[in-house]
Formats: structure tokens, C-alpha cells, sequence
């Protein structure tokens, strides 16, 4: 399975921007999906630790993620499927996040999650 020709149209962009390209890739690869499932498991972190938290769990949850779908799915490991891998690893925890902060007020808690 190859998505690749699903982002045919954005590579143009962003290929002739090199700087937004790093900005943009660091940010994905090494922050956005670490950051995304600290809110979603650690509630009580200050911003320091949860920055510093969010690298770890990015360069691990990213690898570990995009070589298992390899594995056992034998998905082609290009940019394509990895930048999708990556958004996928990082909506869930979003949803997440934001579906028990809506309960929440809902419910009449003070202060969210």
C-alpha cells in the first residue's frame, strides 16, 4: 500500500522551501506525537518536563511505529507512509485529549482535565 501520490500536490511547496521543511519535520518526527500522548497520560507535568518528555516519546513511539507497520503489515517505509503514520500517531492522542476535556466540562468539572 503506498500513499505517496496522496501528497504529490504538497511536496512542490514544500520542497522549495527547505527551511520550512526542517521546521516542519523536526517538529513532526521529533515533538508533536510525544507532546500529543503527554497530555493524554500525564496530567500534573510542568512545561519543562512535558517538553522534555515529548522528545523521548516522539523518537520512540515514531520508530517503533513506523518499523512495526513494516513488519507486519509490510508497508513500504517512504515519506508518504511515514508522514501519515505520523499524523495518524498524533490525532489519537488528540482526540482523545480533547474528547475527555469536553466531558469534563460538560460534567461541571473546574479546570478541565
Amino acid at each position: 500500500m503506498d500513499f505517496s501520490h496522496f501528497f504529490d500536490s504538497f511536496m512542490p511547496f514544500i520542497e522549495s522551501v527547505p527551511v520550512f521543511r526542517a521546521v516542519l519535520g523536526f517538529l513532526l518526527v521529533f515533538f508533536l506525537p510525544g507532546f500529543a500522548w503527554t497530555l493524554v497520560f500525564f496530567k500534573d507535568l510542568h512545561v519543562l518536563e512535558r517538553v522534555a518528555l515529548s522528545f523521548g516519546l516522539s523518537i520512540a513511539l515514531v520508530t517503533l511505529v513506523i518499523i512495526g507497520l513494516n513488519l507486519v503489515f509490510d508497508l513500504k517505509i517512504n515519506g508518504a507512509n511515514a508522514l501519515l503514520t505520523i499524523i495518524v500517531i498524533t490525532l489519537i492522542p488528540a482526540g482523545i485529549y480533547l474528547f475527555r476535556r469536553l466531558r469534563n466540562r460538560r460534567a461541571g468539572t473546574a479546570g478541565g482535565d
